[in-house]
């Protein structure tokens, strides 16, 4: 009885210790196991420091190149100029004015698609417009002188004539004229030119004839004048002798019928 006892206390006890010790050796297995076994990859290779970090600058893009001008050679080069004038200063309604127009080319070469353009006001109908070289026309009240080529050291004169017309206002008015070309080297400071001139006092008397309608004299209206004096009293007389006529009558025909009852 007294050995059985222990028997039956030494039999969990061993099987506990085994179970312990057991436990102890897997442990220390495992801790004692590669990493590859655990993990079944491979161990990634150690980096060896570096001072500090690198990188691998970028290629930086190349400046694109700066196109250069390549100058054209002087001897393509033309300048066409243009002037004006008037014949006159001061002007009136009916006057007319004579506009000179000229157009050089200070070279060296020749200077190409030459157009001469002159905007005239509304105050002033254009009479006649003649050019030495070249060939005009209008649109609306722009006289238009195609040229085209000018010959450095030439000139071409324009000749413009125009009527002030009552539109005109004082003080005075002014026109300008331009022109263009294709022609490389052209100074743009020369392209036009500007007369002025002074609109002064009323429209000269020759010329003023036909430029405004004469007013027309208004026919006289007739007045009605009352009816005064004896044609009154005619009138009254008329009206007293139509009343004691219809009474009259009147009474006659009463009496014809009481005569007949």
């Amino acid at each position: 009885m007294k050995y059985g006892l222990a028997k039956y206390v030494l039999l969990p006890v061993g099987a506990i210790l085994l179970m312990m010790a057991g436990a102890s050796v897997g442990t220390a297995s495992t801790a004692a196991a590669p990493l590859m076994a655990l993990t079944d990859t491979a161990e990634p290779a150690t980096r060896t420091p570096t001072s500090g970090p690198t990188s691998t600058p970028r290629p930086t893009a190349a400046p694109a190149p700066v196109p250069t001008k390549t100058p054209r050679p002087k001897s393509e080069l033309a300048d066409p100029a243009i002037t004006k004038s008037s014949s006159v200063s001061d002007a009136k309604i009916g006057d007319e004015i004579t506009f000179t127009i000229r157009v050089t080319n200070g070279g060296p070469n020749t200077a190409d698609d030459v157009v001469v353009t002159d905007p005239i006001p509304d105050y002033l109908d254009v009479i006649e417009a003649t050019t030495t070289r070249g060939d005009v026309s209008s649109k609306g009240r722009t006289v238009i002188v195609t040229i085209g080529k000018v010959p450095a050291g030439d000139e071409i004169t324009i000749s413009i004539r125009v009527r002030v017309n009552e539109r005109a206002e004082p003080p005075g008015g002014r026109n300008s004229v331009s022109l263009t070309t294709s022609s490389p080297g052209d100074d743009p400071s020369n392209n036009s030119s500007e007369v002025r001139f002074a609109i002064v006092g009323p429209a000269t008397p020759t010329a003023a004839v036909g430029l405004a309608a004469t007013p027309t004299a208004e026919a006289p209206v007739p007045v009605i004048l009352p009816i005064t004096g004896a044609a009154d009293d005619t009138s009254s007389r008329v009206s007293l002798l139509a009343t004691l006529g219809l009474g009259a009558l009147l009474l006659s025909l009463l009496f014809h019928g009481r005569s007949r009852e």
